[in-house]
C-alpha cells in the first residue's frame, strides 16, 4: 500500500457579515491580516481495494483524489 501524506485542498470560508466584522476588530487588534478557511472534513480510511479504485482513478482522470468523511 503506498505512503499517505497529508493534504488539505481548504478555500477560503463564506462567511456572514457579522463573523467578518470580527474577524476585521481582531485584525486591527492584533495587526495582522487573517483569512477564514472552510472546515475540512476528517479523511476516509479507505480499505486496500478502496484505495486502489482510488488511484485507478486518479490515472484515469491525472487527478489527485482525497477521500473525505460523507
Amino acid at each position: 500500500m503506498p505512503e499517505m501524506f497529508d493534504m488539505e485542498c481548504a478555500r477560503p470560508a463564506k462567511l456572514a457579515e457579522t463573523p467578518v466584522k470580527k474577524i476585521q476588530e481582531l485584525e486591527e487588534k492584533l495587526g495582522v491580516t487573517l483569512v477564514a478557511y472552510e472546515k475540512i472534513r476528517p479523511y476516509k480510511k479507505l480499505t486496500a481495494a478502496g484505495i486502489a479504485k482510488l488511484m485507478t482513478a486518479e490515472k484515469e482522470t491525472g487527478a489527485i483524489l482525497v477521500a473525505y468523511e460523507a
